[in-house]
């Protein structure tokens, strides 16, 4: 085959043809470069809507929780203006008082829990409490709530109180208890007291009382603290002078000094118990130790109420006010004997409770003592509502005072989490 017939048989090359392919293989990059833009932005969009959605949805369950919260706090309140209201019928209490109970008090102390969860329950078995199994009441205790096949038998309506709206045909729960501060030793006492020293304040005295039992001896003692200078330490922050008042002497700032930042004794009472971990030798295991028997409202002069205090608090009252101090073997089983031969009724005021360990233990109290540590009544309590919804919780804490006389009571203290 000759040169000039394989010029004519080969294939020409033509411009144009390789162009179009050029073209055509940008078009794909744009096509694929547009999807790829496209789908990232559709997948933000769809992924933020998503989140927006979810947090709408906590947003509202936590609105609703909260009303749930201020609904078992505004029926607290009713139970405890109720509460004080019976207390000013002097045909009630001349009645309750025959009887050795405290009418003051006694409405509150019957219902210490309010919970939607035991109230659904109850609902569902026709009112009556033994109907609910053991198991389903334990469940309540810990999680606030009914468990849902209970709960669903008082919302179909077959074993309910009302047949066309039920009281608690909502969704979500609120879990509401009240605690009086009276039953607590209130450290703020020591900023109406006149005494120098912390050995000398009755506040001080009966703080000591409270760690001296045998075990406490023996957890000071293993921790080399002194108890008269971590007890002087609490009246130090909030007394008006800037000398310890506790056995070692000095100024109180140099407590602080070499702290990081370093701050001052605040010289003023507390605004909450969590601040008492401010004051030194209570940061830490101290503080936990007997939080439990600690407040910082309450009575002002430190009174407490010997007919809703626990026992490490009645127990305290009596090692401050017994001549001679009781062992703890000797208090526990007078203890145990006054529980027998009472009933459990509590000690009508404070003459009674003299004569109880009087007579049943041989334990002489001594009178102006236990007249200025020992009350009857409380005046403060604590509010500790939750509101459930979903996995939306929220818990209001109020703290309010009837010492003035209001029916409603003053509001001192008010937190939301």
């Amino acid at each position: 085959m000759t040169p000039l017939r394989d010029a004519l048989l080969r294939p020409r090359s033509v411009p144009g043809r390789r162009l179009a392919g050029r073209r055509s293989g940008i078009a794909i990059l744009v096509v694929i470069a547009t999807l790829m833009v496209m789908t990232v932005v559709s997948t933000e969009v769809a992924y933020g809507a998503r989140a927006r959605n979810l947090v709408a949805a906590h947003q509202r369950d936590r609105v609703s929780a909260y009303w749930l919260a201020r609904s078992g706090l505004n029926l607290y309140m009713l139970l405890l203006i109720a509460n004080k209201e019976l207390a000013k019928n002097d045909m009630l209490s001349g009645m309750a008082e025959n009887l050795g109970i405290p009418i003051g008090d006694a409405l509150w102390q019957m219902v210490p829990v309010l919970n939607t969860g035991l109230l659904r329950m109850v609902m569902g078995a026709g009112g009556d409490i033994e109907d609910v199994a053991e198991e389903d009441l334990a469940e309540i205790q810990q999680t606030g709530r009914a468990p849902a096949a209970a709960a669903a038998t008082d919302e179909e309506g077959d074993g309910g109180m009302f047949d066309d709206k039920h009281f608690l045909d909502f969704d979500g729960d609120f879990n509401a208890e009240v605690q009086d501060h009276e039953s607590r030793i209130n450290v703020n006492a020591f900023a109406r007291e006149t005494a120098t020293t912390v050995m000398d304040s009755p506040t001080g005295q009966q703080l000591f009382a409270l760690m001296s039992g045998e075990e406490d001896e023996q957890y000071f003692l293993e921790r080399g603290i002194d108890r008269w200078e971590v007890i002087g330490n609490l009246k130090d922050w909030v007394d008006l002078d800037n000398v310890r008042s506790g056995g070692l002497g000095g100024y109180e700032d140099t407590l602080y000094n070499t702290e990081d930042p370093p701050y001052l004794c605040k010289n003023a009472p507390f605004d909450s118990l969590e601040e008492v971990r401010l004051v030194a030798g209570w940061e830490g295991e101290v503080f936990d130790k007997y939080k439990e028997q600690l407040t910082v409202w309450g009575d002002p002069n430190g009174k407490v109420n010997i007919t809703t205090a626990d026992a490490a608090v009645i127990d305290s009252l009596v090692r401050a006010c017994a001549q001679p101090r009781p062992m703890d073997a000797q208090l526990q089983q007078c203890n145990q004997t006054i529980l027998a031969t009472t009933f459990g009724f509590p000690p009508r005021n404070a003459n009674d409770f003299i004569r109880r360990y009087r007579d049943n233990c041989g334990i002489e109290l001594q009178q102006e003592c236990i007249t200025n540590k020992a009350s009857t009544s409380s005046q403060t309590f604590t509010i500790t509502s939750t509101g459930l919804v979903g996995t939306s919780s929220v818990t209001i804490m109020a703290v309010f005072d009837f010492s003035s006389g209001r029916s409603t009571g003053r509001l001192l203290h008010w937190r939301v989490d």
